[in-house]
Formats: C-alpha cells, sequence, structure tokens
C-alpha cells in the first residue's frame, strides 16, 4: 500500500505543471542627442568670456602686486639704510663735540680757554 501511495504521489509531482516566471523585455534606450537652444549656445560663450576675462585679470593683478612688493622692499631696504647712517652720523657728531676731543684739539693748536669769549646757544 505504501508503494501505490507513493506512486501516486510522485504522479501528482510529475504532472503539476511548475509556474513559468514571467520574463518581462527590457524596452530598448533610445538615445538621441538633443540640440542646444540658441539661448543655451550664449551662456557657454558668456561663461566661458567671462572665465578668461577674470583669468588674465588674475595674473595682472598678481604680476602687480609682485612688482608693488618689489617696491615695497627696495624702500624699506633705503629706509633701514638711511636710518642706520643717520645713527651713525650722530654717532660722530658726538664723538667730535665731545669735551676730550675739543680739548684735545684745542691743545694741539695752542689753543687757550678764556670764558669771555664763551657764548651758549641754544637751538
Amino acid at each position: 500500500m505504501r508503494e501505490s501511495t507513493a506512486f501516486r504521489n510522485q504522479e501528482q509531482y510529475q504532472t503539476l505543471e511548475q509556474p513559468q516566471p514571467s520574463v518581462v523585455k527590457a524596452t530598448e534606450v533610445i538615445t538621441r542627442k538633443v540640440p542646444i537652444s540658441p539661448m543655451e549656445v550664449i551662456s557657454i560663450i558668456g561663461v566661458a568670456i567671462v572665465t578668461m576675462i577674470l583669468t588674465v585679470s588674475l595674473v595682472t593683478l598678481r604680476a602687480s602686486m609682485t612688482t608693488s612688493q618689489n617696491k615695497l622692499n627696495k624702500i624699506n631696504t633705503e629706509a633701514s639704510q638711511t636710518t642706520t647712517n643717520n645713527v651713525n652720523l650722530q654717532q660722530e657728531i658726538s664723538e667730535l663735540t665731545s669735551y676730550d676731543k675739543l680739548s684735545a684739539f684745542a691743545a694741539e693748536h695752542n689753543l687757550k680757554m678764556s670764558n669771555e669769549n664763551v657764548r651758549n646757544v641754544s637751538k
């Protein structure tokens, strides 16, 4: 009996149709070039021109900035040299007008100090 039941069940399995998966056809994608409108062309050309102008002006500004920086460095160097020269001259004036230097010069040229000939000068 078992064999007959198994045999019947096997027939049922064999006779049942398996549902077939439905195959969906993919639609073909049609690619076409979309024409560019005149407004888009004008916009693209305008953006390109503005980009070129900005690039040229940036390069020009960088060049002028470098030139100005070099001039500023040169002026700062000259100012520093002038300040150093002024300090050196002030020191030389102080040395030449010191009492010891004036006394040595007076002794060397046989000059004498007389209070009657002394005048105070203020700036």
